[in-house]
């Protein structure tokens, strides 16, 4: 018999392939008998006498299986099995008791609804022992190591889903001639979209929407190929991008050569000339884009022909050419949203019976584009549009979903708006604070109000940064800044894909020791410490499909505004933009 010493003392010496059991029983009888049971086994017994022993040895060292005498009466044992459970949710306890399955339903009952709890009789022969011991020790372990590989596939994905992003453009971009905002959802956990932004210059940019076939991991590598030989494309020869028809011809000759029968691809190729308000584009089976007019709110088919051409890596040697084109002269209110399928898979039910009209989403995207304007949130629409689709009921997506707005910016005679991007680190947080803080100091001429600007913005974005966001997501997300200048107030607007929270609405006090009681209780939320609540008179929050909105108000006194100084009027804000 091993006893509960040299099982301690030479645990490291048993064999790597011997199972370890722990016994617990009151019967002298067993405890010497059941170890002799297993002798020239592969089974190792511990034995302990009392349900506080046991517990103590689990304390120490782990076990395989544990075996329990259990009594008609049954109590303490089962309340040793919640003690185990405590401890360890799933390893076997075999129950041995001399019932028989009709004698006492309710202990019996008792035993089998736990899982990982065996039942069999004390006077079964040492064959049966040994082949049921390793039954239940084998189905645990089978377990066990399937759920280590559903943790290592978890991981694989995990990481396969932060490359996957690291290689798309940024969520946000505000440039001097236009900007974009992008929705990105992947169906499962990497997505088989793809978008590509190529800037040429500071007028023109090359942008690729994309569908590889299917959805998961074969299609998101796909993607991945894709888009890197894309950028190789155009790395090599950048009028190649002032050419779709070319572009297409590429990609579809590298698809047909790389995976032809495995995937293919639809695919919008735009080429956009900000300085011209020119538009020319290739349709490869996509959705087609639409063009919202900002001041009107009217959208227009820019495509009334239905020009187009065959997905890419379907037919070898297809010819994509010029004539297939599609050619468009835009305003400067002009809005274009682009959509990938997945916005038309979107169904009222799991089994796809009630897909989204497109006719509806036409009518919110509308709406979204001409509200707001004078905040001016119109990089928040893809969020704010698949949010709304959410609440009227298309909860159950059948496919990898991206959604882009890309516009020229608002721009009035005089410039009163600062709008930026922020990659999420501490001291591009101190860069944009310190730019924010010039740009009110330029509108006011106010060291205390650029001072109170500067304060609120840094200590928003360092809780964002420090609570809002874990290590992975600060890899590749950025967060968006506005601060708009009004004659009376200004209004700084904040968005991030931080975690979910509830601002409280504080009043300001000038109790400097409940100021630092509140601090300290809501640092560790990361958002809306009460100095915030100090200096700004209003604070308003939204959260569209992962996306915080955050909204400060901060007075601006009278003898502070520059006389004529030509800031934005409340009808006409949202105009003028100044940019990072």
């Amino acid at each position: 018999m091993v006893t509960l010493e040299q099982d301690l003392a030479y645990n490291d010496a048993f064999d790597d392939r011997s199972y370890r059991v722990l016994l617990v029983s009151s019967s002298t009888l067993l405890r010497f008998s059941l170890p002799n049971f297993f002798k020239d086994s592969d089974i190792q017994v511990t034995v302990t006498d009392t349900v506080a022993s046991a517990m103590n040895v689990l304390q120490h060292k782990s076990f395989d299986a544990i075996i329990a005498e259990i009594s008609p009466q049954g109590g303490e044992i089962l309340q040793f099995r919640r003690q185990v459970r405590l401890v360890d949710e799933k390893i076997p306890i075999v129950f041995m008791t001399p019932l028989f399955y009709w004698s006492d339903a309710k202990l019996l009952d008792s035993i089998v609804e736990d899982p990982h709890s065996y039942y069999i009789p004390d006077n079964a022969d040492r064959k049966f022992m040994v082949a049921k011991l390793h039954q239940v020790i084998a189905s645990s372990q089978a377990e066990n190591s399937l759920k280590q590989l559903q943790n290592t596939i978890n991981r694989n994905w995990f990481l396969a889903s932060l490359l996957q992003q690291a290689m798309l453009p940024p969520w946000v971009y505000f440039g001097d001639k236009y900007e974009f905002s992008c929705l990105y959802r992947p169906f499962t956990r990497v997505s088989g979209d793809l978008f590509e932004w190529l800037p040429l210059d500071e007028d023109r940019a090359l942008f690729i929407f994309g569908d590889i076939s299917g959805h998961g991991t074969h299609s998101a590598l796909a993607m991945t190929a894709a888009q890197s030989f894309l950028k190789q494309i155009i790395l090599l020869d950048k009028r190649r991008a002032e050419h779709p028809c070319l572009i297409a011809s590429d990609i579809n000759e590298f698809f047909c050569s790389h995976l032809h029968n495995i995937v293919y691809m639809s695919t919008l190729i735009a080429y956009i000339d900000f300085k011209n308000n020119n538009i020319r584009y290739q349709n490869a089976g996509y959705l087609d884009m639409v063009c919202i007019n900002a001041e009107t709110g009217e959208y227009e088919n820019i495509n009334p022909e239905n020009r187009g051409s065959l997905p890419l890596g379907m037919v070898k040697n297809t010819v994509y050419t010029e004539a297939d084109n599609v050619e468009y002269h835009f305003s400067d209110s002009s809005v274009f949203l682009i959509a990938s399928d997945g916005l038309a898979d979107l169904a009222k039910d799991k089994n796809g019976n009630s897909f989204l009209d497109m006719e509806l989403f036409l009518k919110l995207a509308s709406i979204l584009v001409t509200e707001n304007r004078r905040e001016d949130k119109a990089i928040t629409i893809p969020f704010r549009a698949y949010n709304s689709l959410e609440q009227f009921g298309y909860v159950y997506p059948q496919d990898d979903l991206s959604l882009v707005i890309i516009r020229k910016p608002p721009k009035l005679e005089k410039e009163y708006v600062f709008s930026c991007r922020v990659p999420v680190d501490k001291s591009a947080a101190d860069q944009i604070c310190e730019k924010a803080s010039n740009f009110v100091t330029k509108c006011y001429d106010s060291i205390e109000l650029s001072t109170k600007v500067e304060l609120l913005l840094e200590e928003y974005l360092v809780n964002v940064i420090m609570h809002g966001l874990n290590e992975y997501e600060k890899l590749n997300d950025h967060i968006a800044v506005k601060l708009c200048a009004y004659p009376e107030e200004l209004k700084l607007l904040v968005w991030d894909h931080g975690k979910e929270w509830n601002w409280l609405m504080m009043q300001p006090t000038s109790a400097d020791q409940k100021l630092d009681q509140l601090n300290d209780g809501l640092v560790g939320n990361g958002r809306g410490l009460p100095i915030i609540a100090k200096i700004a008179s209003q604070i308003s929050r939204q959260r569209y499909s992962g996306l915080n909105e955050s909204i400060f108000v901060i007075p601006v006194p009278p003898q502070e505004a520059v006389k004529d100084s030509g800031l934005i009027e409340p009808q006409t804000a949202g105009s003028g933009q100044v940019r990072n």
